[in-house]
């Protein structure tokens, strides 16, 4: 693979990386399709009058990856986070009733429980049982970490460079999860749609 795009990628320098985006990193820079699938949507966002960096994209790829695992976790967490927000409930309820005679008032009361409902509301939200990002998707529990990243890339490309780069979003996804099965373009269209299909039989590794 010629030099650019690799090194690119080898000399990626970010404090924060975690193991498994340093995988992710070494796994790509060793990918034989990776030059050919950057050169591909660089000319297409060129073609789209937009200015397409190395270090951007692959930070955006890198972040794109850490959002989709983390939807596709968040659902472990449901009941958890339903009962702490239950209790910050009661809390504010708490707080808001009249004090007993003799027990001088929280100044603080009507902001605190305020803050507490805020706060219940944001944790249900976080582990709903559906969640809409526009311009994206539906998620439910259903919706797989590789399905989340797929649609979060193909529309950021598709913001981009005006095209929808099925292949290329494939090729991406297939080195950022070490898929062991070939990905399907196809998949990369049915992941921006909020429909059920039932999957072709995948291509095998060998």
């Amino acid at each position: 693979m010629p030099e650019s795009f690799r090194a690119a990628l080898i000399s990626f320098a970010d404090r924060g990386l975690t193991p498994d985006q340093r995988a992710h990193l070494q796994r790509w820079a060793a990918d034989n399709r990776a030059e050919e699938v950057w050169q591909s949507i660089k000319r297409a966002a060129q073609k789209n009058k937009k200015l397409l960096v190395e270090g951007f994209f692959i930070r955006e790829i890198l972040a794109a990856k850490c959002v989709a695992i983390s939807f596709g976790h968040r659902w472990k967490y449901r009941e958890r986070y339903r009962k702490q927000a239950e209790q910050m409930e009661r809390i504010a309820k708490f707080l808001r009733e009249p004090r007993p005679a003799g027990i001088p008032p929280y100044p603080s009361a009507t902001e605190l429980a305020r803050m507490l409902d805020d706060a219940a509301r944001n944790f249900r939200g976080e582990v709903a049982v559906s969640i809409n990002l526009p311009g994206v998707l539906k998620l439910s529990r259903k919706s797989k970490p590789p399905t989340v990243f797929m649609s979060m890339v193909g529309n950021d490309l598709n913001n981009i460079t005006g095209c929808w780069l099925n292949q290329e979003v494939a090729v991406l996804t297939d080195i950022a999860f070490n898929a062991p099965d070939v990905i399907d373009p196809e998949d990369a269209r049915w992941a921006r749609r909020r429909v059920e299909r039932k999957k072709a039989p995948r291509k095998t590794r060998r």
